[in-house]
């Protein structure tokens, strides 16, 4: 017999968590999805034998990420915020790390950033504004390689309204936290509160009477609705024969790739002050963020963000030794993992615009880190934005917590 769901979410990462979660609060009968044999998506925190753990993806959430946190209040996951202590980010440059504020010239920058209040992003690439908010030697010499460090990509085309969002913080909590067992906890408590089914890949989706028929290798599923929350060119795949229009639009949404490395190497070794990362420039990796914001009394961990195919896996350990300043022999590689990520460009605004008309009126929706950036709390205000597009359609649903 087959299942029959209120709604279908293809994809565990945190806008399909998210997307299952606001539907359970609704009253929703909803499935999720997940090809791989992990929840997370770039939720993804790699656990050493001994408890250490080091962030892969996401490395930290604020307290101006207002759906997220009322989504950890909901989870009961609020109390067990931890602190990051505030650390510095240095340059790393010709074998040396520097004081960011050492590289500024801050002649070039006040006779620049005058024009802060009255300066708008829109319509502007983060070259564009930059360079006039804060000078052109200043973007060169450094911000724009601390904004590829931020995205894992070269930055200079993204339209610059797409980072560092204003948002209201709430200042009950930390300014920045982390939780005891690193940020993965959000996804897989948000996966035991459903219906969350790993190794589960959708080989067909099909159009059908009163939604979808969701074709898995452990049976046909039906769902009223149903929400790709997968990387553009897979949701472009899925939905190749149900509407070949949106896949057509997903398919041109560029993408690039980072290869990331976990390390941990004992205390005693490493002799960089503690920091909170360090920021590249001209180098084989775009930035590396440390774990010393959550001290541990043993170990130093340190996430390397390489670019693409510039070091083979035994290259990439020889050069984080060289940053270390250690012997690659004491490097203990945690884990590695090759991230795909929106690459976004001028153009980003007329496309999501094209998509969102096309998804008007349709039971299916569209979730990830391609519509409004990649922080967990722009997917969280994709996911209720679709979310409440999805219920209000339906007689009889509320429209959820979507207004949050």
């Amino acid at each position: 017999m087959m299942r029959s769901f209120d709604m279908i979410v293809i994809g565990a990462g945190i806008s399909g968590l998210g997307m299952a979660h606001y539907a359970r609060q609704a009253g929703m009968r909803v499935c999720v999805l997940e090809a791989s044999s992990r929840v997370g998506g770039c939720l993804h925190t790699a656990v050493g034998d001994d408890g250490f753990w080091l962030e892969l993806g996401a490395h930290t959430c604020f307290n101006s990420y207002g759906r997220l946190l009322q989504i950890m209040r909901e989870l009961g996951l609020i109390d067990r915020l931890v602190l990051r202590e505030r650390l510095p980010y240095r340059l790393w440059q010709d074998g040396r790390s520097y004081a960011v504020a050492a590289r500024l010239n801050w002649l070039e920058l006040m006779l620049h950033a005058w024009q802060l209040p009255w300066l708008s992003k829109r319509g502007r690439t983060v070259a564009g504004y930059y360079r006039r908010l804060l000078g052109r030697g200043n973007y060169e010499r450094v911000l724009r390689h601390a904004f590829a460090a931020v995205i894992c990509q070269p930055a200079d085309n993204v339209p610059a309204d797409l980072l560092f969002r204003r948002r209201a913080r709430d200042k009950r909590v930390p300014r920045s936290f982390t939780l005891p067992g690193g940020l993965m906890q959000i996804a897989t408590t948000l996966a035991a509160q459903c219906d969350c089914r790993l190794n589960h890949p959708v080989r067909a989706l099909r159009r059908v009477a009163g939604g979808f028929e969701v074709v898995t290798d452990g049976g046909v599923l039906h769902g009223a609705r149903v929400v790709c929350a997968t990387p553009a060119p897979v949701a472009a795949q899925l939905l190749a024969e149900v509407s070949p229009q949106i896949a057509g639009m997903l398919s041109g949404i560029a993408e690039a790739s980072v290869e990331s490395v976990a390390v941990a190497v004992p205390r005693a070794q490493v002799g960089l002050p503690p920091l909170a990362g360090l920021i590249a420039v001209d180098d084989a990796f775009y930035s590396m963020v440390s774990r010393d914001v959550v001290p541990h009394p043993q170990w130093r961990g340190f996430t390397f963000h390489f670019r693409p195919g510039r070091l083979d896996a035994e290259g990439q350990l020889a050069h984080i030794g060289a940053v270390l300043g250690v012997e690659q022999s004491v490097v203990r590689r945690l884990a590695g993992k090759r991230n795909r990520l929106p690459s976004p460009d001028a153009t980003h605004h007329a496309r999501i615009a094209a998509l969102n008309a096309a998804l008007e009126g349709q039971p299916l929706g569209l979730v990830g880190n391609y519509f409004q950036g990649v922080a967990i709390e722009d997917c969280l205000a994709r996911v209720a934005r679709e979310f409440k597009r999805l219920s209000v359609r339906s007689a009889g649903l509320p429209a959820g917590p979507a207004h949050r």
